[in-house]
């Protein structure tokens, strides 16, 4: 009889956990000031207010779905693992350097990707893919990037809740990105354009999509588009609701509380059509593709 030896871990296995906390370690190290910095400068500001909370729900939903990676990943390929940390380290070292905080972030976040293939390889990585792309959410965008979509959407909701208006039997005169109203000037400023609200409700909305039914990726492209026209269609129902309290009201009411309100009713009614889109594509596409909703 020849007796089988059964492999042991050795010193592969102790290999391979000393390249993890290795890994981990290094990855804490670049991104604590990074994030430091994004708290002093991004954070700060008001199109940045909502990066922290998608910070902490993309990490809850990347702890979340780490039992799964784990399960069907195994430590990535060394060269690879190269591959992708090079450009992210020349990224990082490049705005760390200049000062730039939003270059600095995206190499943060390639080097995490990066970290996160060294530990679970391929098959982990893609049984993470929503978590990890849903912390982008939490990067600053560049400026120019900013000021172009800020630019447009402000042009487009003013002249499209000045058309509305007027349909309604409204009286009012657009002055370029201004709304005059009886007696009063209403200014649309870059709060007013969308931005902040296309991004988080995005936000909101793919993570609703996403606990609710985790579906395919292929169905979250499908609901991308709509998910944007109800962030832009509530932003335009806020300025509506404002030029409304203006006429009826006054200035004073509805830059008031009512104010605040209006952005509230913004987010609510958004949110409300992407459930209620959701409710109705799944039951069709979904249960189409051979999926339970």
């Amino acid at each position: 009889m020849v007796a089988v030896t059964q492999p042991t871990p050795g010193w592969l296995s102790r290999r391979w956990s000393g390249h993890t906390a290795l890994l981990w370690a290094g990855l804490a190290a670049v991104g604590v000031p990074t994030l430091i910095r994004n708290a002093q400068q991004s954070w700060v500001l008001e199109q940045g207010q909502q990066a922290p909370i998608a910070l902490a729900l993309g990490l809850w939903l990347l702890w979340r779905r780490w039992p799964s990676m784990r399960a069907v990943g195994a430590p990535g390929r060394t060269v690879v693992l190269a591959m992708l940390a090079a450009p992210s380290i020349a990224l990082y070292a490049l705005g760390r350097l200049s000062q730039q905080y939003t270059m600095e972030s995206y190499g943060l976040y390639g080097l995490g990707v990066s970290t996160v293939y060294g530990v679970v390889g391929g098959a982990g990585l893609k049984q993470g893919g929503f978590a990890l792309a849903y912390l982008l959410f939490a990067l600053p965008l560049p400026y120019t990037v900013v000021w172009v979509l800020t630019a447009h959407l402000r042009l487009w909701v003013t002249e499209a809740s000045v058309s509305i208006a007027r349909l309604l039997g409204l009286s009012i005169v657009r002055d370029g990105l201004n709304i005059l109203v009886d007696q009063y000037e209403l200014a649309v400023q870059e709060a007013c354009s969308g931005m902040n609200s296309l991004f988080s409700l995005s936000a909101v909305g793919f993570l609703y999509l996403q606990l609710r039914r985790d579906p395919p990726a292929w169905y979250m492209l499908i609901m991308a588009a709509p998910i944007l026209g109800f962030a832009l269609l509530g932003n335009l129902v806020r300025i509506l609701c404002l030029i409304g309290l203006t006429h009826f009201f006054g200035d004073e009411v509805a830059q008031g509380f009512l104010h605040e309100s209006a952005g509230l009713l913004t987010f609510t009614t958004a949110l409300l059509g992407v459930m209620g889109l959701d409710a109705l594509m799944a039951g069709r596409v979904l249960q189409g593709w051979g999926r339970t909703v």
